[in-house]
């Protein structure tokens, strides 16, 4: 066994209709919750594109959550900053 992979659970995955065992070390309900999604994504590029090869629709998709990753990590980062703003104008009308 591998370094690391003794806290590692196998789990068995449907993604579009193909079968993927994988290990995580996340819960089960978490990675229900990311074959959910991925099939989700899936089915949303099937229904807006032409796309029919696995491999395009997995690409496609991987594009879609990959821009929604980007985007949300910006979003999260203008928080941060706006966060930290709040934070030093209370700390200045406390002090």
């Amino acid at each position: 066994m591998r370094r690391g992979e003794e806290n590692l659970r196998k789990a068995e995955l449907l993604i579009n209709g193909h079968r993927l065992i994988v290990r995580s070390e996340e819960d089960a309900e978490h990675i229900k919750a990311v074959e959910e999604y991925l099939n989700h994504k899936i089915e949303e590029v099937k229904e807006n594109t032409k796309a029919v090869s696995t491999l395009d629709l997995a690409l496609l998709a991987a594009l879609n959550i990959t821009g929604e990753v980007i985007k949300t990590k910006e979003t999260l980062r203008k928080l941060g900053r706006r966060s930290e703003e709040l934070a030093e104008k209370i700390d200045r009308r406390l002090g």
